[in-house]
């Protein structure tokens, strides 16, 4: 089992940081066209897919990966709130 400090330190490495940023733009992206729903799961799917594609051809699924997707499509989900909340995104009609 991982630390709290181990785990701080897993998810600081530069492909997790990767991780976490596409995820958290990838929600900008999606939910002005999107429901949540559908933008979580169409993240769920992409992030789910490219560690496949790594298991295949790659170096190997990595569920350290995931959490850090998870981990921006919240924080990309709650700016984004955020962000509507002051009135400073658009939205679909």
């Amino acid at each position: 089992m991982l630390s709290l400090r181990s785990l701080a330190s897993k998810m600081g490495e530069e492909d997790k940081r990767k991780h976490f940023w596409v995820c958290f733009f990838l929600q900008f992206l999606f939910l002005p066209w999107l429901s949540v729903g559908w933008a979580i799961s169409l993240i769920l799917l992409i992030g789910t897919l490219k560690e496949c594609w790594d298991q295949r051809y790659g170096s190997g699924f990595c569920w350290y990966d995931m959490l850090a997707n998870a981990l921006g499509m919240v924080a990309g989900l709650l700016a984004f709130m955020a962000l509507q909340a002051l009135g400073l995104t658009f939205v679909r009609s």
